[in-house]
């Protein structure tokens, strides 16, 4: 196996976010079927299936075979807003910094929705505020009240974690754990 490229591995800044994403999931159980939706170099999704959890990844074609270098053991190819898995067929979805960079980001929420099995999980985390905009690849900028405002009844909140600004993530960042509710 390749190395993975030095732009794909995880970071010192990182770590708190890894370690919130297996905290939760954790708590949530273990044997879980995870869909990693935009896994990079598979940062969040190894832990989990490390702990017993069957984590499937998806990754933009071209990030998809370098994230397969970078040793993620289930990764396809595919697009966060049209999901080619079945209905109800995952108890967790994750999207770690994925939703600012979607064309369109109520897309992804309708399929996140759709593959999650009843009284699944969505743990998502992205930069938060109008802030997340000076990037040039984001498209879009969230805060808990708009999150919750675009899922409407299809999700109830139950947890917000915050990580501050630093030096490589100007923005403040949330990660936000969303439970599908069963009838929307």
């Amino acid at each position: 196996m390749q190395a993975c490229p030095a732009f794909m591995r995880a970071s010192s800044l990182n770590v708190a976010r890894i370690q919130i994403f297996s905290d939760v999931v954790s708590r949530l159980g273990n044997g879980l079927r995870v869909l990693d939706v935009g896994c990079g170099e598979g940062a969040i999704g190894k832990p989990l299936s490390k702990m017993g959890n069957y984590v499937i990844s998806v990754e933009l074609p071209m990030i998809a075979t370098i994230a397969h270098k970078c040793g993620v053991p289930s990764v396809v190819a595919g697009d966060a807003e049209r999901l080619t898995f079945a209905s109800n067929s995952f108890d967790v979805v994750i999207a770690s910094e994925v939703v600012e960079h979607l064309w369109n980001p109520h897309n992804f929420f309708d399929e996140v929705y759709r593959v999650l099995r009843a009284d699944g999980y969505l743990i998502m985390e992205t930069p938060e505020g109008k802030g997340s905009l000076l990037y040039d690849d984001h498209k879009n900028y969230f805060t808990v009240e708009r999150v919750k405002q675009m899922l409407g009844t299809r999700f109830t909140l139950c947890e917000v974690e915050r990580l501050e600004a630093t030096g490589c993530a100007q923005t403040p960042t949330i990660i936000l754990l969303l439970r599908k509710s069963a009838t929307a």
